[in-house]
Order: C-alpha cells, then structure tokens, then sequence
C-alpha cells in the first residue's frame, strides 16, 4: 500500500496515464474489422454475442465501481479499453448478423423466383394437358356417338354378311381392332388426367413453398431493423466509452505533471508510515515475550494473555464474503510497493469484513494514511491487517474466530472510494495475500 498524503495520493495514479494515454487503441477512430470469408450461421453470430454481451456486463460493472476512484484509474482505463474492445467487436458481429440476414433474403428471393418459374411451368403443362384431354374426349365422344348409330354386331351376323369365310376373318379382326383402340382410347384419357393431377399437386406444393419463403423474408426484415437498432446503440456506447477515456486521460497527464514534481515527498512519506509500523510490529513482539517470560514460571495463564492459535493449524479465509474484484493487487505500483490487495466492487460500502483467521486484536483505532484499521495476531509472527474501515467491531484484546465480523467496508484514511485494504505479514514483512487466501 502506498502511504502518502490525501493530496499527494492522487498523483500516482499519473505513472499508467504515461502509457495508457499513448495507446492509438483508444484515441484512433474506429475501423471497422474485416469480414470473415466463409459465412456464418445466425445461431454462430448470436452465440458470439451473447459470450460478448456477457463480458460487456461485467464490464460495465467495473467501471461503475470504479469510477471517480483517483486511486483506481489504472484499473479502470483498463476496463475502458476493454469496454471500448468489447463495443467494437459487438458491433462487428451485428454487422456480421446483418450482412447474413440480408443474403438470407437474397436467396429466399432467388428460391421465390424459381418457385414462381417452376409454377408458371407446371400452369403451362397443365393448359398443355387440358388441351390434349379435350382432344382426346372429343375423339371418344365420336367414337362412341359413331358406335351407338351403328348398333351392335353380332358375330354370327358378320358371318352371314361376309362373302367368304377369309372375308369373315378380316371383319372379325376389324372389330377386335376398333375394340382395342377404344381401349387404348380411355386408357391415354385416364392416363392424362392423372398427370394433370400430379401437375396441380406440384403447384400447390410450390405455392405453399413460397409462402414459407415470404414469411422467412419478413422475419428476416424484423431482424435486421431490429439488428440495426441494436447497432445504434452499440455505436453510442462506443462513443460514450471514448469520451470516458479522453477525459480520464486529459485528468491523468494533468495530474501526471503533478506527480512527478512530488514523487521524492511522496516515497518518503510512504517509507516513514511503514517505518512506523514496523516499530508497532515490534512492540507487539517484544510485549509477547516479556509477558511469555514473566508466565514461564507459573502454572496458569493471566486472564490477560493473549489466546495464540497453533500456526500449523493456519487456513485463511477470504476477508470480504461476497465480493472478489482485486482493483489493486500486491507489489510494485506507481513508483512503490502496495503492501496488500484492496477488494472492492458495487455496493461494497458497508460490506462486513470478516477475521482471515482465529486470533487476538493488537489493533483497532485510526492509523495514519491506513484510516480506520484492524490488526489481528494468530500468533507464530502471523498478523493480518484490515484498512479503510467506515467502523469497528472489535477491540484490542478481544479473542476473534475464524470468519467473525471484525468491521465495516468504507474509505477513511488515504483512499479515493469505498475498499478493503487486506494484508498478510510475517513479523512485520509483509506477504502476497493471495499466497494465502482466494476468493
């Protein structure tokens, strides 16, 4: 943690501005990505959104909590280059979704034209067919009116008829052949009224096929219209996310200058508060053995001695039940050493803090840049620090166990917005918390 003045705090934010405030990422103009070359399925588009739309909302989230935080702006550049990433391939993507809608509805036309040419078809066949089907009923009418003038002959009348037995023959043989074409006649007009049928089939099939092309298409229309509202709004997100990160920037180089003019006065400040307490630190130490010595001889505890648990037993847990955004995680930051992890996220302020692990309060009172801090020993030169508390619910001496509430999120001391400064330390070095405790 970086122990300077309120004032003197927000210049450090300033060392990520230098870096952050030349990316072309956030202060070019958009272009627009390259569209993919094989097209893809709506279902593939929208699952692609949904994944970024799911990321946008966490983001979004971050840098609602994040924002104002002077102490915070590396993260929250960060989550606004993100945002502005996200926008950009969300915009894509609709554009992608739009693009396919639009071929979708080309190739339903092309498949409606095809329909319309295969139905005209089938209706010229059909007049073709009903045409031959009069010809060929008019032709069986004749027949048949020709038949009934006739009358019918009888076998042994075309044999007294005939001149000879051969000439019978023939007429015998006519006949079955005027039988058979009249056979053959009804036949071919069977024959033609059933493919007609089969014609109409097809075009009503063809009928209802275009019918289903015509709602696809104005489904597809809704989709687009709806796609390009959603664009809009993307876009203006996208607008909105670059303002943020001008403004931030043009705040971060005027701070910036600030900074670096401050930074000697700044870095000592910080090595006097760790200075401090490190002598607290070995206060305590010293106090524990002195009193270790003082009971060596005696065959019972004071009531006063502090309840040490088994170092060997240590399993810490996660000081903030419910929120685990790290803002700003353990190690070099800003010119110097953040001896902790602050954990923050919406609606945090107030949020129970709760003891690491079992021990016995050392501290629990203001303490310089660190505001309203906690400070329990678990004994084998174990120590956990709680910082930035809006308020206390324990007091030095009190016995704590495992998960107990020991205070309140807030932002007292040296901080911009509501955190939890946590630390870990080994007689008074302080360590990774991560290496000890997760989320």
């Amino acid at each position: 943690m970086n122990h300077s003045g309120k004032g003197r705090r927000r210049y450090l934010s300033a060392v990520i501005a230098a870096a952050l405030c030349l990316s072309t990422a956030l202060a070019g103009s958009y272009v627009a990505p390259v569209q993919q070359a094989a097209a893809r399925s709506l279902s593939e588009i929208q699952s692609d959104k949904n994944a970024i739309q799911s990321k946008l909302d966490g983001v979004n989230a971050k840098i609602d909590d994040l924002e104002g935080q002077i102490d915070e702006e590396e993260a929250y550049q960060a989550e606004l280059t993100t945002q502005i990433d996200l926008y950009r391939d969300q915009i894509a993507l609709m554009d992608e979704q739009i693009d396919t809608l639009e071929a979708q509805i080309e190739d339903k036309n092309a498949e409606i034209d095809q329909l319309e040419g295969n139905i005209g078809q089938l209706e010229d066949d059909i007049a073709e067919k009903q045409v031959e089907i009069d010809d060929t009923y008019e032709l069986f009418k004749t027949r048949m009116v020709a038949l009934y003038q006739a009358g019918e002959t009888s076998s042994l009348a075309m044999l007294l008829s005939s001149d000879s037995f051969g000439d019978f023959v023939t007429n015998i043989q006519l006949m079955q052949a005027v039988s058979k074409s009249d056979e053959e006649l009804v036949d071919t007009l069977r024959a033609q009224k059933e493919e007609q049928e089969v014609q109409k089939q097809a075009v009503e099939e063809y009928k209802v096929e275009v019918e289903d092309a015509l709602e696809q298409i104005e489904a597809d229309e809704e989709q687009i219209i709806l796609q390009r509202e959603e664009k809009k709004i993307a876009q203006s997100g996208l607008e909105e996310a670059y303002s943020k990160s001008k403004t931030a920037q043009e705040d971060l180089e005027a701070l910036r200058a600030q900074y670096e003019n401050d930074l000697d006065g700044m870095l000592a400040e910080e090595a006097a508060v760790e200075a401090e307490l490190q002598e607290f630190y070995a206060e305590q130490a010293r106090q524990q053995a002195a009193a270790q010595q003082s009971s060596s001889g005696s065959s019972s505890s004071s009531s006063s001695q502090q309840q040490i648990v088994d170092t060997g037993d240590l399993s810490f847990r996660w000081p903030l039940p419910g929120y685990s955004y790290i803002s700003s995680p353990f190690g070099s930051r800003w010119g110097g050493w953040h001896t902790g992890i602050d954990i923050s996220g919406g609606g945090v302020y107030g949020a129970s803090i709760v003891a690491a692990e079992a021990g016995t309060v050392i501290m629990s009172q203001w303490y310089s840049t660190y505001g309203n801090c906690v400070i329990v020993d678990h004994g084998g030169g174990y120590s956990t620090l709680y910082a930035h508390m809006s308020g206390y619910a324990v007091s030095v001496g009190d016995y704590v166990s495992k998960g107990q509430t020991i205070g309140y999120v807030g932002s007292t001391g040296n901080s911009t917005g509501p955190h939890l400064h946590f630390e870990v330390r080994i007689n008074g070095t302080a360590q990774n918390p991560q290496n000890y405790v997760s989320a």
